[in-house]
């Protein structure tokens, strides 16, 4: 198949998948018939449902998968937020175990496979709009900028969960299949730098209602995210500043308004696009009224005796079900488990809360006492909970450290990343997973691909 037939591929994929949700962010039929990609890109209408199919292929999956709660559920069992009830499901007990096999089926389907089908479809749609003189300038330069922003996205959570990873930048299929790993640095540079390009092509203000697609300050919040995690404080605290004192967006004082659909905190979100589905992880975590069902993915008692007293989040973001005399505790962010309800919960991404602690982390790292505890004490506050006593900026930074733990609870992996990046994913983890080695810190490459292309080095460890 010659590439400009597998571009085609991919969009048609788009297409037909976007029929029923595309509605929901333009009020056009999107084309459902096999058409080349120099058509697809040939007016506004068709170029704008190819970039939609993006969202829609993330968060088609009503299971959890690398864009729909998998990174949430999988380095919460790897770390020590969650623990699994389901012993019989060998491939999610090889993440708690920290004993994951190469073959692991989430690895190569839910994680690699997936991750790689939206960045293909990224490339697609960044090939068709790229020196595109068809489309009206200034979608053109919205679209680009979110094909950017979405490839940035999952290159980040690719990097972050295996380390080195090929960075695939264009849709010849045959030269990539071919493609060794491309160093994490690298691609941080090449993620920077696409961000930064996003950044300025995309508005303020959103391209359609709701935070369902990016703006400037979704791509601002992934970069202040990124340079946190670099250790690039300056630069991560400027991205941060940016937003907050943009004015755009407001911190929820009702915590069992930070998740819903309307929240004045949401710089980004997922749409479902399932009818009669809210969000995979609300799905996943709350139990169902049977009274003799428990609890799949429980928080750990590490987790929960980590909470201060009278905070907040443990009352609105904990849920709770005894059976048999046992009580279990688990996520509760997400609300709606039944098929069929309003859709009222979209999938929160970036929200200004983490802006304020990687700003008040940044501030600590540089000395700034004063301003580093104002900002922690905003999001202490929020939670019911009085000042930090913290002084120092080594004291700060742990401070900080503990709340962005309880912050952001089975959350996007931030629990399993700030261990790592913080070094000490071995000094907590060794002490509680009996099988814990320093090389479980990045997952294994699917043992598929390696056999697909003998690029592919294995990690260490495995």
């Amino acid at each position: 198949m010659n590439t400009k037939n597998h571009i085609t591929l991919t969009l048609f994929i788009f297409f037909t998948s976007i029929t029923q949700s595309c509605k929901k962010f333009v009020e056009v039929d999107p084309p459902i018939d096999k058409m080349n990609a120099t058509a697809v890109f040939k007016n506004d209408v068709t170029a704008t449902s190819a970039i939609l199919g993006i969202y829609t292929t993330m968060m088609g999956p009503t299971s959890p998968v690398i864009s729909t709660g998998g990174v949430t559920l999988y380095t919460g069992l790897s770390a020590d937020e969650l623990y699994n009830t389901n012993l019989s499901d060998a491939a999610t007990s090889e993440f708690f175990d920290n004993a994951l096999l190469p073959n692991n089926s989430v690895l190569l389907n839910d994680f690699w496979f997936k991750g790689y089908n939206i960045i293909y479809g990224t490339n697609a749609c960044i090939v068709g709009l790229e020196f595109n003189n068809d489309i009206s300038t200034p979608l053109r330069n919205q679209l680009l900028g979110e094909a950017l922003f979405a490839r940035s996205f999952m290159y980040y959570y690719l990097v972050n969960l295996f380390g080195d990873v090929p960075l695939l930048l264009s849709t010849e299929y045959i030269e990539n299949g071919k493609k060794q790993r491309t160093p994490v640095s690298q691609i941080y540079a090449r993620i920077i730098e696409d961000l930064k390009t996003a950044r300025d092509l995309l508005e303020t203000s959103y391209p359609t209602s709701g935070r369902v697609r990016p703006n400037k300050w979704s791509a601002t919040a992934l970069l202040s995210r990124i340079y946190l995690t670099l250790g690039e404080w300056s630069f991560a605290e400027q991205q941060a500043s940016s937003i907050i004192n943009s004015g755009a967006y407001l911190l929820e004082q009702n915590l069992n308004n930070v998740f819903l659909s309307e929240s004045s905190e949401t710089i980004w979100q997922l749409m479902p696009v399932t009818s009669g589905y809210n969000t995979a992880e609300g799905r996943t975590f709350i139990p169902t009224t049977s009274a003799t069902n428990i609890p799949t993915f429980p928080l750990t008692n590490y987790l929960l005796e980590a909470f201060e007293k009278d905070d907040m989040r443990k009352e609105n973001w904990v849920g709770s079900k005894t059976v048999s005399g046992q009580t279990y505790y688990y996520p509760y962010k997400y609300k709606i488990w039944d098929y069929g309800q309003p859709v009222r919960e979209y999938y929160v991404v970036f929200r200004l809360a983490e802006q304020y602690l990687i700003r008040a982390e940044c501030y600590a790292r540089q000395d700034k006492i004063i301003e580093s505890k104002n900002d922690l004490n905003i999001i202490r506050n929020r939670s019911g909970l009085a000042n930090t006593l913290a002084n120092t900026s080594k004291e700060l930074v742990s401070a900080i450290e503990n709340e962005r733990r309880i912050e952001l609870f089975a959350e996007w992996g931030h629990r399993w990343f700030d261990l790592k990046r913080n070094k000490k994913a071995s000094e907590i983890l060794a002490l509680i997973k009996p099988a814990w080695q320093v090389t479980d810190t990045l997952y294994p490459i699917p043992s598929g691909e390696i056999l697909k292309n003998s690029s592919l080095q294995q990690n260490k460890g495995y």
